[in-house]
């Protein structure tokens, strides 16, 4: 017999089948729906009706739509005097439950069996199916096996969401209505060896992704909707359009799929959006569209799921009943807009970098309805501007010294002063070094890579002047040849404070962990570790040369840059390359440090 449709009632009373009853094998586990299966199950019933019913009229909108609870697959047995439950008995088990509760146990009486659990369909049998289990008023008898407790929890989830209802006598019976007699499932009736059957469903069972099921959803209901709208009735006019829905569709999935568009879509929603959505981004990449329209149109019964879009979505609050179409007309509305995001190269680097370094803080929803509620791209550009710079800001004063000083002005003090350790500030460092990365790729029509926004695989390097390394601290030959060096960098030291005092020190001291502490103190003072000294280098690279010269460094620096052997930074560039000589001084510093901070200060709003 091929694969059958059946509603509920036709499912438990059907000539068509010749069943005598259903029954659970052996090799089947045990009947295991939690609470929040059983509440799922009639919410979505109830969200049915909601669609098709009018409670004025006591009618129905449509007599062709049906809720489909997906499948049972059953085999014959003794000749068709019963069938073997292959697969669905969850489902069967559950739906004879509600039937029970509802008044519609007659359906059921001697309709399943638990040939390996007896204590099972003797506990259905009678105080399931007779409703005695609701009928009596102290529930709490020691519960004598697993499949008990879980029908049990069932049976008292039924109880409590039909009291929490606030229906009428006219919508319960046309729930229970449609519960008889528009709940389908698809028979499955097959022939074979059933353990095996049995294993291949059980082993190589694949859900339907979100995306899959969605796609049917609007090439099936969007395209009537959209012509029952315009009053058409030529079905070569529908056919044509869900042609083009479907390669529409499939336009938004490969965009979507790309791999920077994916890693620029990513970062509007937190890490754990998909879990448990049945939505798998990662082979669908379209879905990342349908949990920004999630987000957008929330429900706060409705969790991320199939569920929620299956009905489409009333965006307009019309209540015309084309909510599939309004559905997919919103998630092309969706695609429109995050693709001018990224094609437009200011909006894509102000976006990328405020949910790259501010995700716990800035929000997707509150960002849309900034762009919505802008005059064009420019005004909206300068509300970035004003986020990164509201964040900047805030990251910046939040150490709780100096108050009261205005925080635009102690940055921009904070940032031209070269005795300020910008080194050992090293979460506002990376994100101001990042956001002079943004500037200057804006200005110069650079598009910046989407993974440079976040620091990854790289160091904080000084551009010249650096004192030896964290495992040389203590090696005093690497000290006494670092300061011969100083002279070089023009740092108007002391020559007798270098060679009389430092030196000296370096070689009468047993321990120099005092001496080179005070060394590097003073130093710092000089611009050391200002931030105009400073930048982000690909780790590899910059432990590749070690504590190398500035005019070593600035060498390998511009030739891996020419072959692509590092990713390069355009701040790290600039500051390499603008240099035209040798060497790195004092002087070079204070230049860098004095730009630096103009421009920082001259982006923020």
């Amino acid at each position: 017999m091929s694969d059958l449709v059946r509603s509920v009632s036709e499912i438990f009373n059907d000539s068509q089948l010749k069943q005598i009853y259903y029954n659970i094998p052996d090799y089947q586990r045990g009947y295991e729906w939690g609470e929040n299966n059983v509440r799922l199950l009639l919410e979505d019933l109830k969200k049915f009706l909601d669609k098709i019913y009018i409670s004025d009229t006591d009618k129905f909108l449509d007599d062709k739509l049906f809720y489909c609870l997906q499948h049972i697959t059953i085999i014959s047995k003794d000749n068709g005097e019963y069938y073997n439950v292959v697969d669905g008995q969850q489902r069967l088990t559950t739906i004879a439950i509600i039937l029970a509760y509802f008044g519609k146990a007659d359906l059921l009486k001697g309709k399943l069996k638990y040939s390996s659990r007896e204590d099972t369909g003797e506990f259905l049998n009678n105080e399931i199916f007779t409703r005695k289990y609701w009928e009596q008023n102290d529930k709490e008898e020691d519960v004598k096996h697993k499949d008990e407790f879980y029908i049990r929890a069932a049976a008292n989830m039924v109880q409590t969401w039909d009291k929490e209802q606030t229906w009428n006598s006219n919508q319960r019976k046309r729930y229970i209505e449609i519960l008889l007699n528009r709940t389908k499932l698809i028979v499955n009736v097959v022939s074979g060896n059933e353990e095996m059957i049995f294993a291949n469903i059980n082993g190589a069972k694949a859900e339907l992704d979100g995306a899959d099921l969605l796609r049917a959803v609007q090439i099936t209901h969007s395209s009537k909707e959209k012509y029952e709208i315009t009053h058409s009735d030529n079905s070569n006019e529908v056919n044509e359009y869900r042609v083009k829905m479907g390669m529409l569709l499939d336009e938004i999935n490969n965009w979507c799929g790309q791999k920077d568009v994916r890693t620029f879509l990513g970062r509007f929603l937190k890490d754990d959006s998909f879990d448990k959505s049945g939505f798998n981004e990662k082979l669908y990449p379209i879905n990342y569209l349908y949990r920004m329209m999630y987000e957008m149109h929330p429900d706060n019964n409705m969790p991320f799921e199939f569920r929620f879009f299956e009905y489409g979505l009333d965006i307009k609050g019309n209540g015309v009943g084309d909510d599939n179409w309004e559905m997919y007309i919103e998630l092309k509305r969706i695609y429109g807009f995050v693709r001018d995001w990224y094609e437009s190269d200011e909006i894509y680097h102000y976006l990328s970098y405020l949910f790259s370094n501010f995700k716990s803080k800035v929000n997707f929803v509150a960002i849309y309805k900034t762009w919505e509620n802008s005059k064009g791209k420019l005004s909206f550009i300068t509300e970035l501007k004003k986020e990164i710079s509201k964040y900047i800001l805030e990251i910046y004063s939040s150490d709780g010294e100096n108050n009261e000083e205005p925080a635009k002005e102690k940055l921009k003090n904070d940032l031209a002063n070269l005795s300020f350790s910008w080194y050992h500030n090293k979460e506002s460092l990376v994100k101001i070094l990042i956001l002079l990365d943004v500037i200057y790729s804006c200005k110069s029509k650079y598009r910046l890579p989407i993974n440079y926004f976040v620091s990854k695989g790289e160091d904080i390097e000084h551009i010249g002047c650096q004192t030896p390394n964290e495992e040389d601290l203590n090696n005093r030959e690497k000290w006494l040849e670092y300061i011969k060096k100083l002279n070089d960098y023009k740092f108007d030291i002391d020559k007798g404070r270098l060679d009389e005092w430092w030196e000296k020190l370096l070689k009468e001291q047993e321990v120099i962990d005092d001496v080179t502490s005070n060394i590097i103190d003073e130093l710092n003072s000089y611009g050391l570790n200002s931030i105009g000294n400073l930048v982000l280098l690909h780790s590899s690279q910059n432990r590749s040369y070690r504590n190398a010269s500035f005019n070593t460094k600035k060498s390998i620096i511009i030739e891996d840059y020419y072959n692509n052997k590092y990713s390069i930074r355009p701040y790290t560039l600039k500051a390499f390359s603008s240099n035209h000589t040798s060497m790195w001084t004092l002087e070079d510093i204070k230049k860098s440090t004095e730009t630096l901070a103009h421009d920082i200060i001259d982006f923020l709003i």
